[in-house]
């Protein structure tokens, strides 16, 4: 019988007032927010959890204090042979492994399997080598991935070639992508409800972290939109706040009624833009504006992750350079959540079409739908991990 979580503990190199153990090893970049949400989740079940990253070849990057989530300490995991593998299980003796198919060192994961170790295979997709290797070390690939306790499988084709490798069907969780986490940025809620009250029932949209070149083509779309929508509020935030006070007067000196927000001037009822040049207020400006041009997509491949506006509900407008964040680009795209513009005059064309309120309700409710998925399927994997862990507790 494996030995329970006590007293394992209870051994040399143990602690016995320690918390339980997450060895997370080897999440490639494409996963790194998924697996932090996976941490944040189990940590706010398991407030005591310790967590260990593992690397393949290097220590692994991952941020030495990323936000919500318990200290991570980052290490590099042996060479696969037993000797190394043992002495690195002495020295850990994590309760819970999290693997993924990129990397499997065999001899640690038949130890880790061997001493209790709840372990689980998080799977995307299977490396394309796998697929090679099937047909000279089918036994052995089998043997070594039923010394999983779970295999939570993201797409219905990666779970039935799991199933097709031999796998029982009680050892594969069809579960879908996996939650990357809110994207929410906060703000000052009474800030917010305060210049609520000042716009009052104005119509207003953001163009977010605008670029230089971009900002001709954004005024241009708001200059062409106030034509029919008289009371338009653009809201105009730089990229770089230094930015703001140039721009400003640039736009005041071609005629534009400007409030500046660095110099802590307020939208009056005539303020046709707001230049919103201040530091760290991006959730303020998102949650005033039902409408949102994310900048850095006309042409730089560069500016925020669109999540962070579909997070709190906006209808998204960009470019198409999104190559900064092509993933929740298509994402939002397949959903219907984000329109593409190109230039000044087509900025202006989608923008009188998408400030129809139930235009902008209908896109910000899918952009809201696209960057909350996977909340489920996390959960799911959390909750089999704490039914691990309670069984540890009980053997």
């Amino acid at each position: 019988m494996t030995a329970n979580r006590a007293e394992r503990d209870a051994e040399p190199g143990g602690r016995s007032d320690a918390g339980p153990l997450l060895w997370l090893h080897n999440p490639p970049p494409e996963d790194r927010s998924t697996a932090a949400e996976l941490i944040r989740e189990l940590a706010q079940e398991q407030p005591d959890l310790r967590v260990l990253v593992t690397g393949r070849d290097a220590t692994p990057d991952w941020p030495a204090r990323a936000r919500g989530l318990p200290e991570v300490i980052v290490d590099i995991v042996p060479s696969d042979g037993h000797r190394a593998s043992a002495a690195f299980l002495d020295c850990w003796r994590p309760d819970l492994g999290v693997f993924y198919p990129d990397h499997l060192p065999s001899t640690l994961i038949s130890l880790a399997n061997t001493r209790g170790t709840a372990l689980f295979l998080i799977c995307r997709d299977l490396p394309r080598s796998w697929r090679s290797r099937w047909r000279v070390g089918l036994a052995g690939t089998r043997r070594l991935l039923r010394r999983f306790d779970r295999i939570f499988a993201q797409t219905p084709g990666t779970a039935g070639e799991l199933r097709a490798l031999g796998l029982p069907r009680w050892q594969i969780s069809p579960c879908g992508p996996l939650s990357e986490g809110s994207a929410a940025l906060s703000c000052s809620e009474a800030e917010r409800d305060a210049l609520a009250a000042v716009i009052g029932g104005r119509p207003a949209w953001l163009a977010a972290a605008t670029r230089p070149e971009e900002d001709a083509a954004v005024v241009a779309a708001h200059a062409w939109t106030t034509r029919h929508a008289h009371r338009l509020l653009l809201i105009l935030c730089p990229d770089q706040p230094g930015r703001g006070p140039a721009l400003a007067a640039r736009l005041r000196a071609d005629g534009w009624d400007v409030a500046l927000r660095s110099d802590d001037e307020e939208p009056s009822s005539e303020t046709q833009i707001y230049v919103a040049d201040t530091e760290d207020e991006a959730g303020l400006w998102l949650r005033l504006a039902p409408v949102c041009f994310i900048g850095g997509t006309l042409s730089a491949n560069a500016g925020p992750d669109p999540y962070r506006a579909a997070a709190l509900g906006s209808a998204i407008l960009h470019g198409p350079a999104t190559g900064a964040h092509p993933d929740h680009y298509r994402r939002l795209s397949n959903a219907l959540a984000t329109r593409t513009v190109q230039d000044g005059a087509s900025m202006a064309e989608v923008l009188a079409d998408v400030l129809a309120p139930d235009r902008a309700a209908a896109m910000a409710r899918a952009a809201w739908e696209v960057s909350t998925q996977g909340t489920m399927a996390t959960e799911r994997v959390v909750r089999r991990m704490i039914e691990a862990l309670d069984m540890t507790e009980t053997v």
